[in-house]
């Protein structure tokens, strides 16, 4: 569960090529650094290592990595790198493929084969090594073919992106159990990402309802916001959405209703915005109707609430 950030603004350029091999060996895969910026390279790079499973975020100037083929002393630690594209492109070979990662992209690669990765010009994206056995078992895929990229739909990317952010986070406190349950979901989320599917295919209900809430908080406060819009979003039918809310015990209306007015709370109590401004900010259309909701869950108006809020003159 070891923590890594690095810079090379702490070591002069000469050693550059050095130091970021060493930073991307220890929290990603063993590779040597070739085709560094020849006048300003610069990186940055911060993860955690779980063993098994590790994942890291990084921003760099153009450069490129090759590594060999896994060796008898290492066989079967290197599994998949799975990699989420921020910014910039890539440019992945391995044997016979041959990938252009996009912005937006998501690239499997098998480490335990050779390949090369280039980065023509600035790049920032979150890499994850993941055990190959539950890859393989999730995504069959991988036994025809040991690379291959995608463009995910948005829902699983904004999911994905969350996951692998959470794993990379160096202040993270996960144990190593837990970080090899992420990579199960992680590799959930690919299997469903690589078939024509919905949110109904998720068969994993922590992540299952992990995807729901997400997507519905992200989007209350927009008052067009209804159930078939989220049902359209994920693919899947109004009353299917509504039977998955019922198993979590909530609804509809209670998530984005709740996330509404705590938004709203945070608002009174951080701004001078006018009460009806904020409730038109939060998605409610009825100002009346947001100050009886309001009352009814904080047990005093929004004015009262803001008046609370403000701290005494000394």
């Amino acid at each position: 569960m070891m923590p890594i950030s690095m810079s090379t603004e702490v070591v002069p350029h000469a050693d550059s090529s050095n130091f970021w091999r060493e930073a991307i060996c220890k929290v990603i895969h063993r590779v040597e650094v070739r085709k560094l910026a020849p006048r300003d390279f610069a990186a940055r790079i911060s993860g955690r290592d779980y063993g098994a499973v590790s994942s890291a975020s990084f921003w760099s100037k153009p450069h490129q990595v090759y590594s060999r083929r896994e060796q008898i002393g290492n066989a079967g630690g290197a599994g998949y790198l799975l990699s989420l594209q921020i910014e910039g492109d890539a440019y992945i070979e391995q044997e016979d493929a041959r990938l252009h990662v996009r912005p937006g992209c998501v690239a499997i690669v098998d480490a335990r084969r050779p390949m090369s990765i280039t980065f023509p010009s600035d790049v920032r994206r979150i890499v994850a090594k993941l055990p190959a056995g539950s890859m393989e078992k999730r995504l069959p895929v991988l036994g025809r073919q040991h690379s291959l990229s995608f463009l995910p739909q948005r829902f699983l990317a904004q999911t994905l992106h969350s996951y692998l952010t959470e794993l990379s986070d160096e202040a993270a406190e996960f144990s190593s159990p837990d970080a090899e349950l992420l990579a199960e979901n992680i590799s959930n989320l690919l299997h469903i990402a690589l078939e024509p599917a919905g949110l109904d295919r998720l068969d994993s209900s922590p992540l299952r309802e992990h995807t729901l809430r997400r997507y519905l908080r992200q989007h209350a406060c927009d008052a067009r916001l209804t159930l078939d819009m989220a049902a359209a979003h994920f693919r899947i039918s109004r009353r299917l959405l509504q039977k998955m809310l019922q198993d979590m015990e909530t609804s509809f209306t209670d998530i984005v209703i709740a996330e509404r007015l705590e938004r709203a709370a945070s608002l009174l109590g951080s701004s001078r915005a006018a009460v009806s401004q904020v409730a038109y900010r939060c998605g409610f259309n009825d100002v009346s109707h947001f100050n009886h909701l309001f009352k009814r869950a904080y047990g005093m108006s929004p004015s009262a609430y803001r008046a609370s809020t403000v701290s005494p003159a000394l």
